[in-house]
């Protein structure tokens, strides 16, 4: 008897649905086919056993399991339960009048089985379910920890098995598995309303640095890269750690990218549905390629990748190797970094807003008047060279960074200055962006920073004036192409915090302040 069970597998952020053909006939043989790899191979101890606990069991017959298609590798162990009900199916344990194969067409099944036939998660849930509701099933049933990564998908239902004789119940009939919809099971209230992140950093913790902290802000509202270089201590690192403070939530079309991305690496488990605020990544200097890129044996996103729609944080930026800061170059220009394999080729999304530190030579206090620099021109050159021009370039701000004025810092015998909070300055930054997403209505960027270069004149024309004046700076200080579109794009941001729409020579100039201001060698 042929009895056919629906799963699916992961193929970078999109899934292909997998179909289990289970068949059970004459003979003693146990076949496991289309190109399994070895946890699926060994399916059959664990379901076996798993299997044994409720009072089934693999039939001495001989049973062919072909999951198809067949020439897509099949890797993990999620596929256990789909396996289980087809031979149980197939071999007549279960009749067709208890579960049809009109039945199991509706469903998507997935989960590892523990010994004991209780199931485990799985990484991708989020993905998979998407392509599910895309290939018209009516439900997943998915282990508790991977529904809960769904639990706020609206486009198919999600029921939640704790091991195989709840899946055998959502199985049976519709009556039954509603109690074990996941929406029923955490509460629809719990399950939207999230209580609000704290943050651990605020900018009222920062003393002085008005300029940094008004660039910090541009570079929020416009999501723009930017670069500190300052000597230790100045508050560098810090004020890089305020900004998840002030960046706006994620809308929910991005929330489900982000989201998508944390579930095929296995991270977005445990978090109680979708991301919903701008992810912060913080790779340390000594990471791999593969790690801040992505690939391996898997194909597993990278740094890069996790920190789509958010913040990547690369402090003491020329620490890093120059071949991991090179690895920058593509996902800061398209938004997308590809993994190219003998066979395969996956596309992550990679549009990030970067945020580095730097100080300006190996001791850190060249150009500071407080402290002599001990570094040779040599050494400087040698240091700050990790960053190329090119990468620079990609830069849409730089700070200069000066030390903490100690009045600022300490206020003896005086009233504390007045320092704006983050949620002062998180109010300014999503009116800009408010004003974007209207602006950007209909188009495939919501952002200033992402404006492309066929868009450009359009949405930052500036009068005759501001381009006389914009083009005698681009001559006197030789600016590349580049330089002179961000330099656009800064304007077009300041000028939205302003509240106004026309780009003037005082917005220009002050985008200006933030171009080709770190020294170079």
């Amino acid at each position: 008897m042929l009895c056919k069970v629906f799963c699916a597998c992961c193929s970078g952020l999109d899934a292909v649905i997998i179909t289990i053909e289970a068949d059970v006939d004459k003979g003693i043989s146990f076949y496991l086919v289309g190109l399994p790899d070895s946890a699926v191979k060994e399916s059959q101890q664990r379901i076996s056993t798993a299997l044994n606990h409720y009072g089934f069991r693999i039939p001495g017959k001989r049973i062919v399991i072909n999951m198809a298609p067949a020439n897509i590798r099949k890797e993990g162990s999620a596929f256990d339960i789909a396996i289980a009900i087809g031979i149980l199916c197939a071999s007549g344990q279960i009749s067709q009048d208890t579960i049809s194969q009109e039945r199991l067409n509706r469903f998507l099944i997935m989960g590892e089985l523990a010994l004991d036939g209780s199931l485990r998660s799985f990484s991708g849930a989020l993905p998979i379910a998407i392509t599910a509701a895309q290939n018209g099933f009516e439900g997943c049933i998915f282990p508790i920890e991977a529904a809960m990564e769904c639990s706020e998908l609206e486009s198919i239902p999600i029921y939640a098995a704790s091991d195989i004789r709840e899946v055998l119940e959502i199985l049976k009939s519709d009556e039954i598995g509603s109690r074990y919809l996941i929406s029923n099971i955490i509460g629809e209230h719990s399950r939207k309303a999230r209580p609000p992140i704290e943050h651990e950093y605020d900018f009222a913790q920062v003393k002085g640095q008005q300029s940094a902290r008004l660039a910090l802000e541009i570079a929020a509202a416009g999501y723009h890269n930017i670069i500190l270089s300052g000597v230790p201590g100045c508050g560098k690192t810090l004020m890089a750690k305020c900004l998840p403070s002030i960046m706006p939530a994620l809308t929910f079309e991005k929330s489900i990218e982000t989201s998508k991305i944390y579930s095929v690496s296995g991270i977005l488990q445990n978090m109680g549905g979708f991301i919903k605020e701008a992810p912060f990544r913080t790779p340390h200097h000594t990471t791999t390629v593969t790690a801040f890129a992505g690939g391996g044996h898997s194909s597993l996103p990278g740094e890069m990748s996790l920190a789509h729609n958010g913040i990547l944080f690369m402090d003491e930026f020329c620490e890093f190797p120059r071949h991991i800061i090179e690895a920058l170059r593509q996902p800061m220009e398209d938004g997308t970094i590809q993994i190219s394999r003998v066979k395969n080729k996956y596309l992550y999304p990679a549009d990030f807003m970067l945020v580095a530190t730097m100080n300006p030579c190996p001791c850190g206090f060249y150009g500071s008047t407080a402290h002599n620099c001990t570094c040779s021109t040599a050494s400087i050159i040698k240091y700050t060279s990790r960053i190329s021009g090119p990468i620079l370039d990609r830069i849409d701000l730089h700070v200069a960074v000066s030390s903490v004025d100690p009045a600022s810092l300490i206020n003896i015998g005086n009233t504390p200055a007045a320092v704006e909070s983050s949620s002062t300055i998180a109010a300014r930054v999503l009116k800009a962006r408010n004003i974007q997403y209207e602006r950007y209505k209909g188009e495939r960027f919501n952002t200033n920073s992402r404006i492309p270069a066929s868009k450009l004149e359009y949405y930052c024309n500036i009068g005759t004036k501001e381009r006389g004046y914009i083009k005698g700076v681009v001559t006197k200080l030789g600016l590349s192409a580049r330089s002179y579109s961000k330099i656009l794009k800064i304007s077009r941001t300041i000028a939205d915090l302003d509240g106004k729409d026309f780009i003037s020579l005082e917005h220009i100039s002050k985008a200006l302040q933030y171009r080709s201001c770190l020294p170079h060698y």
